[in-house]
């Protein structure tokens, strides 16, 4: 994103406000729109490279302003709309995209709450021409109540900017601490939301699944932040190579492997990607019957640990029966 990049919700609240009024001082519109007048110009500046398919003159969204310079104009008027001279309506197919996209946020009141959520996409179906209870996933279906305590301090927290303590189980090392962490954001990814921020124990950026979170308490103002960095979904990435048999081949389905390479006989050589080697020596000892390491070290490894771990249920059983 460049310094200028205004979100499209602002964008598209501009060009009628212009449209409507003609000529405007820069100060009494940004006034009127809710924003500082570095938001107000930048949006224009933005605008002025947006219009209609074809994207030369004539096509694009035009201004006229007071100065040679827009930054330094005090007064500025839309010449040309590009179309966008009213509030804007949506399609049936673009209130149906929509609402497919948010219908991902259903079921995560800590991202969202999910009355608003679902009176929204109850107004999104209706707009789309889907008739309530209809075929499909009706949003107006009863659903039973899933907002938590939790969730709300956590929604609550991130909207105003404040800190949170909470007990968070690691699922890589099978371990709960206590964590205070400011948080910057929430998203949601392969159905589970997440809270972003710093954490004070170690002062690093860290991501944290909400529903490892457990006795989330608001602990006080959030401290500065600081750019988050740039993640490419790799920082800190190992890969194990393993073997899936073919006739396990929809275990591919379940667990995103990397680099997979089918052989002539159908068995799949794939990379495990990991963070932490306890994380991977349990995922391999959870999923045997599918997942087979390639390096014949850590195979052995894995057959020992199972070994002695069925060694303990025998000697329960031995144990019960000599009672």
């Amino acid at each position: 994103m460049t310094p200028r990049t205004v979100p499209l919700a602002t964008l598209l609240s501009v060009v009628p406000y212009f449209h409507s009024r003609g000529a405007v001082p820069v100060a009494d519109a940004a006034r009127d729109l809710g924003m500082s007048d570095k938001q107000l110009r930048d949006a224009l500046w933005q605008l002025w490279s947006c219009g209609l398919p074809g994207y030369g003159p004539g096509d694009l969204i035009d201004l006229a302003f007071s100065s040679e310079d827009l930054d330094d104009a005090e007064l500025v008027e839309v010449t040309f709309t590009a179309g966008i001279d009213r509030p804007v309506r949506l399609t049936a197919a673009e209130a149906v995209t929509l609402e497919t996209g948010l219908a991902i946020f259903l079921d995560h009141p800590e991202v969202v709450d999910q009355t608003a959520l679902r009176d929204l996409l109850q107004t999104l179906r209706t707009a789309a021409g889907v008739e309530s209870g209809a075929g499909g996933r009706g949003v107006d279906a009863p659903r039973p109540e899933t907002t938590t305590p939790d969730a709300d301090v956590v929604r609550t927290a991130v909207h105003d900017g404040r800190a949170l303590r909470f007990v968070y189980h690691s699922a890589s090392s099978d371990t709960s601490t206590t964590r205070v962490v400011d948080p910057a954001r929430l998203s949601v990814s392969d159905g589970h939301s997440y809270v972003h921020g710093v954490d004070r124990g170690t002062g690093q950026w860290r991501t944290f699944r909400t529903d490892r979170m457990s006795g989330v308490e608001e602990v006080g103002p959030r401290r500065a932040l600081g750019p988050e960095p740039q993640d490419d979904g790799e920082g800190g990435v190992l890969l194990e190579r393993a073997v899936v048999p073919s006739a396990a081949a929809w275990f591919l389905d379940e667990f995103g492997f990397r680099d997979v390479i089918r052989r002539p006989d159908g068995d799949l050589d794939v990379s495990i990607a990991y963070h932490d080697r306890a994380w991977l020596v349990r995922f391999l000892l959870g999923h045997a019957d599918v997942v087979t390491p390639s390096d014949p070290a850590l195979a052995a490894e894995i057959a020992a640990r199972a070994t002695a771990g069925l060694a303990l249920y025998q000697a329960g059983d031995d144990s019960k029966s000599s009672t």
